[in-house]
Order: C-alpha cells, then structure tokens, then sequence
C-alpha cells in the first residue's frame, strides 16, 4: 500500500493509493478527530493476534468503520449499509460508484502504515 503523510497547520493528512482512498478517508476523518482511536486499533490488531476468542473485531467511526480479523482490515463508510435498497432503482448495467468507501489491505501493511503516522507524528 502506498501512502504519504502531510502536515499543514499542525494537522496531519493521510494520502493512499486509489484502491486505498477509503483508507486515507478513514484516517483523515475519525483519526483526526479522535487520535486515541490509534491506540485502540493497536490494541484490537493484539488481540485479533493473540486470543483465538477474537477472530473480527468492528470499531465503528462517525463516518468510517474499521474491520480487524487475522488476516486483513477492512475499512468501510457507515453509508453504504444505507444505499443497499437504492441500488434496486437503478437502471440494468447501472451501479453506485463506492471504490473510496470501501478498502482492504493486509494487517502487516495496516500495522507498518500506523507506524509510519506515529513516527511522523514525534
């Protein structure tokens, strides 16, 4: 996964990959307005690793929520559980456009991308 941290004003932005986009939404987002949540996804990501009791782990976000099993992340906006039935409007060979909501990676890449944000972040 490709990404670059920025900073402007004290505020730091997170720019990903385009199959990542929902990534960066997430982090630009519920990371900016909660920087404790990082811990708590250190936390989830220990425990999806080390007990076998934890296998999926949801942390939902004002506008994000973030999916933690054993092997990947998913990050996914909270709308497109409300477009579901919409989609039944739409004429044949139409469909929603949702690549920036909706982003997978693997947990290493997660982990090495948070790494990257608390370094940056010193």
């Amino acid at each position: 996964m490709d990404f670059q941290f920025t900073s402007s004003g004290g505020e730091i932005s997170l720019k990903c990959s385009m199959e990542h986009q929902a990534v960066a939404h997430w982090f630009n987002t519920e990371v900016r307005l909660n920087p404790a949540l990082i811990e708590s996804v250190l936390k989830s990501i220990l425990q999806v690793r080390n007990s076998p009791a934890y296998q999926d782990i949801r942390l939902c976000g004002a506008e994000y929520s973030l999916y933690i099993n054993a092997q990947e992340i998913m990050i996914r906006a909270n709308n497109l559980d409300l477009e579901a039935p919409a989609q039944q409007l739409l004429e044949p060979d139409f469909h929603y456009y949702d690549e920036e909501s909706l982003a997978f990676c693997g947990l290493e890449d997660f982990e090495a991308l948070i790494s990257a944000y608390l370094n940056f972040n010193l």
